[in-house]
């Protein structure tokens, strides 16, 4: 993993995209590259970090479960992720925490075959997501469950990133997969059939948050507390200047001019300058984790979140 870890790091900085790595003091472990994260990239790139004496390199994997095995070995000291992704973790023993909010937002839509037009069809069908114990896997078998379809009647496959499962769909290889923004507009001009858009199902969503170990937090307080400083900095500029925030996306996520300026709208109001993380959804993801058998004891709302660094940070 620390291999992994460092590969993926060099391929960054040769990118121009991070700090040096001999002079990274905080590892902040991103699982995807996402409109989600744009405060974070703004962040790094305006220079808050520095302004409060903080070396931060950032990290990009291609999916949660991922991120959080590089928490748990020790090569990220910070994680940028789906809630979800760190339900697994807590119930197997590991002590993280989510101690503020990146992002409230369901962003995701199920988009199938053109000829896949209903989930009463679902029978037998392949369904992409990014790894096992992601947000895309949970997000699909909550589906499947929502229409009263058996997860035996369909084939789950591990793809990888939203890019690779709208290619597999694209070459007939998956039947369905949920994808976020811009694939979604993508995928509607190019006549795939969107069966379902999951606010129907979570209207509320906690989807991306920090989290960290709890020995992380405890013996790094102070640092945790000029990292938020740092970030809160960054959101306000995010929210407050489109123009240069949508300049920064587009270096970040490489994504298409046509789509991004609507991509900022879509997810501005969704990053909390407070930090809060949207509660309301994580008793049904611990509940629904729990039936299917993916953890095996329940965890509290308690187990899961740290609010003290909201109770420092979120409303200066």
């Amino acid at each position: 993993m620390k291999r992994f870890a460092l590969s993926l790091a060099l391929s960054l900085l040769l990118a121009g995209l991070v700090p040096g790595i001999g002079s990274a003091k905080i590892v902040v472990g991103l699982s995807s590259v996402n409109v989600a994260f744009l405060p974070v990239y703004v962040t790094e790139a305006k220079g808050f970090f520095k302004d409060e004496g903080l070396d931060v390199l950032l990290v990009l994997f291609n999916a949660g479960a991922t991120n959080l095995q590089a928490l748990i070995g020790g090569d990220v000291q910070i994680m940028g992720s789906a809630f979800v992704e760190t339900v697994g973790g807590h119930a197997a023993g590991i002590d993280v925490k989510n101690f503020w909010g990146i992002c409230n937002l369901m962003p995701f839509q199920l988009y199938s075959q053109p000829d896949f037009k209903s989930m009463k069809q679902a029978k037998g069908k392949r369904f992409a997501i990014s790894r096992f114990g992601s947000l895309t896997d949970f997000l699909t078998r909550a589906t499947l469950r929502h229409f009263g379809v058996d997860e035996k009647e369909v084939t789950i496959l591990q793809i990888g990133s939203t890019p690779a499962r709208f290619a597999a769909l694209s070459a007939k290889g998956v039947d369905a997969s949920v994808v976020w923004f811009p694939v979604t507009e993508i995928a509607k001009s190019q006549g795939y059939n969107k069966l379902l858009d999951l606010k129907e199902i979570f209207p509320e969503w906690p989807y991306e948050t920090l989290a960290a170990r709890e020995s992380y937090l405890a013996k790094e307080k102070d640092q945790v507390v000029k990292f938020l400083r740092a970030y809160q900095k960054g959101v306000k500029y995010t929210r407050d200047n489109k123009g240069e925030a949508v300049r920064i996306m587009q270096k970040y996520v490489k994504m298409d001019p046509v789509y991004a300026p609507a991509g900022y709208d879509e997810y501005r109001e969704s990053f909390p300058v407070n930090g809060q993380i949207a509660e309301k959804a994580i008793p049904v993801v611990i509940d629904e984790e729990f039936r299917a058998g993916r953890i095996k004891k329940k965890v509290t709302m308690e187990d899961m979140i740290d609010r003290s660094f909201i109770s420092m940070v979120g409303g200066k």
